[in-house]
């Protein structure tokens, strides 16, 4: 394995991941306001918050429903069923080796999103989920049963992602007895880009209209990224690997540096131009 070149990759790969993932999931709220007819309310969107009028939404004229899709929800929603085709497709799909490795990358990212936002929202109050159970006031047995579902679903949903990132690892590996082959793919598979999106993922915080000036809130919001971690983890040595091998293809071993640079590129206008927000009214 080229060591150097397949790091490269999987920079690159981690880089499109991420921008798929935060900025389209702040692109789906936007969406979700224009849909709703709030559209005009909107006064900026970045690429970590979506910001509106308060005052001018009400969010309790809607239908129960819609009115947890309005509020916040529908964007970790989506994450979530992303994340969970990706899945099938990558268990159910030959694919080749970039795709693989771009589209496993994804997928981990999708479903740390989603179901982190399941997980940590109803504990902490805050966030999209923060924003729906405020909506239901005259409800407290109802919002209560849902931060209990929801932590419990978002709670098992990141230790299915675990396993399914390292499930993914053996796509790569060609022999799933050797520790030292199964650390070298995982650490290019899964902690790169547990080290790209968190770096990435503190700055764009940092740098964000709804930052409050709290670096421990920046970096807690980012520890979703530990999926990818304990992927590494995983794959490495701590649950025992398979005894057949599911072997696909390598990791591209050759570097696509047009790419790495595009990838780094839309990374700068994500943080230089989506980051601080645009203002849209």
């Amino acid at each position: 394995m080229n060591k150097y070149s397949s790091i490269v990759n999987s920079i690159t790969t981690a880089l499109l991941a991420f921008l798929l993932t935060i900025p389209m999931h702040e692109l789906f709220h936007l969406l979700t306001f224009y849909v709703y007819g709030f559209g005009e309310y909107v006064t900026i969107f970045s690429s970590t918050c979506v910001g509106y009028d308060e005052t001018m939404i009400d969010f309790q004229a809607l239908a129960p429903f819609h009115r947890i899709l309005a509020a916040g929800a529908s964007a970790s929603i989506l994450n979530v069923i992303i994340g969970m085709v990706l899945f099938f497709v990558l268990i159910r799909t030959t694919l080749g080796g970039w795709m693989r490795l771009f589209l496993t990358q994804l997928m981990g990212a999708q479903l740390a999103t989603g179901f982190g936002y399941l997980m940590i929202d109803p504990l902490t109050l805050v966030g999209d989920w923060g924003n729906v159970f405020a909506c239901f006031p005259d409800s407290p047995t109802f919002v209560l049963t849902m931060r209990i579902v929801l932590c419990v679903i978002g709670a098992a949903g990141i230790v299915f992602t675990f396993f399914a990132l390292n499930h993914q690892s053996y796509y790569f590996i060609e022999n799933p007895a050797n520790k030292q082959e199964r650390c070298a793919v995982a650490a290019r598979l899964h902690l790169v880009p547990w080290v790209a999106c968190s770096i990435i993922g503190v700055i764009g915080g940092i740098i964000s209209p709804a930052s409050d000036g709290s670096y421990f809130g920046v970096i807690f919001a980012n520890m979703e990224w530990i999926v990818f971690f304990w992927a590494f983890m995983f794959t490495w040595f701590m649950v025992r690997h398979p005894q057949q091998s599911r072997f696909h293809e390598p990791l591209p071993l050759e570097a696509d540096y047009p790419l790495l640079v595009l990838a780094i590129l839309l990374v700068v206008i994500d943080l230089i131009v989506l980051g601080p927000g645009i203002t849209i009214h």
